[in-house]
């Protein structure tokens, strides 16, 4: 995790140097000074010392806090804890300081809109490839190429909506898939023409639809993914029986002449010809938080549609 929040900060143009400090407090890690930190303004003058709080079973208590304020020195420094902190922080921290801190909370939507706009990227572990859901008879088949599908709903303004300022949030996956279909659509006439169509498929919803994100994001974040139960998979003969409600299309014909001189353009049904397609299914995953509400059961909050959905 200190890599990620190291290449995060990069990423948000903090950079990092080494400190001359060599205060050694159990439980933060010093991971360096910047010369600017949003976070503390356009204030000139004195650095930002920005300190990294692992995460662990147990709260930070005050005592640690108290501890640390000792072993620093006077200035402004940046506290990213991934412990929960202590509520009265403000009357701890000394007056000779400017000390920012952000909690597990803040951490997580930090590091969610980081994911979701794609400034944070790793690999997706092989193992959350299509191994359990794949069609086994197609050979095209990879399942290491997985899309990844952009959020849609805003955390920060859906919690707002919600009264929910204050749940604790994680960003993980929720797995779906993308079906690749070729084949021809045919005309009144008997015209055809040769065509591929991405559809995805949310199985948390559930719903079928177009893909048309032309952006082939491939790279996801190393994060936990989440597994729907395996009866909410779709079987390709459902697929099949689906695709001309997807696929068929009004398009313009030719043009009509009549007596009059009055010319009309008429629409016609082009028709996806089954008999000719071909599918290959493709990972798929959507971004989504765990939401953690004191005195209620953990909900996944799906970042495409907005809804929650218990945790499978």
């Amino acid at each position: 995790m200190e890599d990620a929040v190291r290449q995060l900060l990069a990423v948000r143009g903090v950079r990092l140097h080494e400190s001359p400090q060599s205060t050694t407090t159990p439980g933060f890690i010093l991971l360096g000074v910047a010369e600017r930190v949003p976070e503390f303004g356009e204030m000139k003058g004195s650095s930002v010392t920005v300190w990294h709080i692992p995460s662990d079973i147990l709260p930070i208590s005050r005592a640690e806090i108290e501890r640390w304020c000792v072993d620093v020195s006077p200035g402004r420094h940046w506290l990213l804890s991934q412990r929960e902190l202590p509520s009265d922080l403000s009357s701890i921290f000394p007056t000779d300081s400017q000390v920012v801190a952000w909690g597990p909370s803040k951490m997580s939507v930090w590091f969610g809109e980081a994911i979701l706009s794609g400034d944070l990227e790793v690999s997706l572990p092989i193992e959350y490839g299509l191994k359990k859901n794949s069609d086994a008879s197609s050979p095209e088949n990879k399942g290491s190429e997985i899309r990844r599908v952009e959020a849609v709903i805003n955390l920060d303004s859906w919690l707002l909506q919600k009264n929910l300022e204050n749940a604790i949030t994680s960003p993980v996956f929720l797995e779906g898939k993308i079906w690749e279909v070729k084949g021809e659509i045919v005309s009144p006439g008997g015209d055809s023409e040769r065509d591929t169509w991405m559809i995805i498929e949310d199985p948390w919803s559930p719903s079928l639809s177009i893909f048309e994100d032309k952006e082939k994001n491939y790279a996801t974040p190393n994060i936990r993914v989440i597994l729907p139960p395996e009866e909410r998979w779709m079987k390709r003969e459902q697929l099949i029986s689906k695709l001309p409600s997807l696929l068929d299309a009004r398009r313009q014909g030719e043009l009509e002449h009549r007596e009059n001189s009055v010319r009309s353009i008429m629409l016609e049904w082009w028709k996806v010809d089954l008999e000719s397609i071909t599918i290959r299914t493709i990972g798929a995953v959507f971004p989504a938080w765990i939401l953690n509400v004191e005195g209620r059961e953990d909900v996944l909050l799906h970042a495409i549609n907005g809804r929650t959905y218990p945790l499978p």
